[in-house]
């Protein structure tokens, strides 16, 4: 059991210390907590459809992964702005929007 535990902290390890960034989403009742590990970022910001793609602030913690909190309860369409440029991770559902460009999707 240990060796098994052992062996998913050294994936885990793995995987958080790629060089790219990385995107997850975590789902509370009223709420979802979208995560972009980019330690190498100065500035992250957060645009979605829950507010006509205002842009707002992302916090950073001590390991470089940028947070945002968002209402949930609709379809959430969004991308990020780093350091001042379009950003749209790898994400499950995609979509074209009206300028030809690409957000990502999160169906609820």
């Amino acid at each position: 059991m240990k060796k098994h535990l052992v062996i998913f902290g050294l994936f885990i390890v793995f995987v958080l210390s790629g060089c790219s960034p990385q995107h997850f989403v975590k789902k509370d009742p009223d709420s979802l907590t979208l995560y972009l590990r980019n330690p190498e970022a100065h500035r992250v910001q957060f645009a979605a459809s829950v507010d006509h793609f205002t842009l707002h602030d992302a916090r950073q913690d001590d390991r470089g992964i940028w947070e945002i909190k968002v209402p949930a309860g609709s379809e959430l369409k969004y991308f990020y702005i780093v350091d001042g440029q379009v950003y749209v991770p790898e994400c499950r559902f995609k979509e074209k929007d009206d300028f030809g460009a690409e957000n990502c999707l999160y169906p609820l």
